[in-house]
């Protein structure tokens, strides 16, 4: 397309560093707003239930803004705007807020015209309930609104800006684990235990020891793990060693001993990048990961999360937690009224969109979430 530029490697290569350096964000900002011939960026990060900023770089804004917008700007006629546009959209101030009506406004007087940002492309690169990241490119009045050209070059920046966010949420989980901040894992509601070659406890999460308190559904004594039934410990032992020897993950259900409500127990090889993971953590020698997750208790993952993870519907995420804790086609059906043909029809769904081939692959998947993205990588969900 003529007069089309692609978007510079030095750039791109900026945008995705700014992933693992969150403070080079500010030099993406300044570098977007030059590509695009505007005069300045922000980046920021907030939370609207609560009226809460928890980040914000700036390029060529001035900082001291950032106490006015804190304190009295956080819902202003733009913002409102953006509240239910859907993540990576390129949204352009002018075409929902006339600039004529945003001047009769303290938002204009304290924020707009002392950075000269009277034109904006905002766009949301992540959204989790009322959290928000977004970034707005501001262009000046004497310049003017965005034209044709400028607009198809940011378009072309928006799924590399996307991707970048994602990923440093992700690193920032990641950094958490590493940094040996077990209390990410001590938040979930599902059971966690780590295993090493021998079957001896490495870490159990405070779930984990919870249901193994006097009475509880587990035993955690002598550094090993077993149940309260005799013949299910004899199952979660040989379910133990085949996955301490690479075998695919296997689960069974371990009746509680006070009301014989099923928990789910889902076993499974470390595997891949996770062997890097525990080693990072002075624990070379994991080899097995026990979950352990009350099919009751639908605290356990977030439907957020699968929802973002996977791009599944709301309802294709509620039946993959509701499977993946041990129900059948027809108890999800009844759970959750609707018919065992829906049912079956948005599990396939959830299958082929999550790679899985059957529910226990799934169940691991589920539980796996939990291990590794914890409460960090977005604030929680104020809904």
């Amino acid at each position: 397309m003529p007069g089309l530029k692609e978007p510079p490697e030095k750039l791109l290569d900026l945008i995705y560093d700014a992933a693992a350096e969150p403070h080079l964000w500010k030099s993406v900002m300044t570098a977007i707003a030059d590509f695009i011939n505007a005069d300045s960026g922000v980046l920021f990060g907030q939370s609207i239930g609560i009226n809460e900023l928890h980040f914000s770089y700036n390029g060529r804004c001035d900082e001291a803004f950032n106490d006015i917008y804190r304190a009295r700007h956080l819902r202003n006629p733009w913002s409102l705007a953006m509240e239910n546009q859907p993540v990576g959209r390129i949204v352009f101030s002018d075409e929902v807020v006339e600039l004529s009506s945003i001047r009769r406004t303290l938002f204009f007087d304290e924020l707009v015209r002392p950075q000269e940002a009277s034109h904006d492309a905002m766009i949301a690169l992540a959204a989790r309930g009322g959290f928000r990241a977004a970034f707005n490119i501001n262009r000046s009045e004497r310049k003017g609104p965005y034209g044709e050209e400028e607009r198809k070059h940011l378009a072309a920046l928006v799924p590399h800006l996307c991707r970048s966010m994602q990923l440093g949420f992700r690193l920032d989980g990641y950094r958490a684990l590493q940094c040996a901040a077990f209390d990410v894992l001590d938040r979930l509601a599902a059971g966690v235990v780590l295993l090493d070659q021998r079957a001896r406890i490495l870490y159990a999460n405070a779930a984990a020891r919870a249901l193994g308190a006097d009475g509880g559904i587990l035993q955690l004594r002598d550094a090993t793990i077993a149940t309260w039934s005799p013949s299910h410990s004899q199952q979660l032992g040989n379910l133990i060693r085949a996955a301490s020897r690479g075998a695919p993950a296997g689960s069974i259900a371990v009746p509680r001993p006070r009301d014989g409500q099923p928990l789910m127990i889902l076993v499974s090889s470390v595997r891949g990048k996770d062997v890097a993971r525990f080693t990072d953590l002075k624990m070379p020698n994991a080899a097995v990961l026990v979950f352990i997750v009350d099919p009751a208790n639908r605290a356990g993952v977030p439907v957020e999360w699968i929802v973002d993870a996977y791009g599944l519907t709301q309802a294709e995420a509620r039946v993959a937690l509701a499977v993946s804790s041990g129900r059948t086609v027809p108890e999800t059906a009844s759970q959750l009224g609707s018919s065992p043909n829906t049912v079956r029809t948005q599990l396939n769904a959830v299958l082929d969109k999550t790679g899985t081939a059957r529910q226990t692959e799934l169940a691991r998947l589920m539980a796996s979430i939990g291990l590794l993205n914890g409460k960090g990588p977005l604030p929680p969900d104020e809904s």
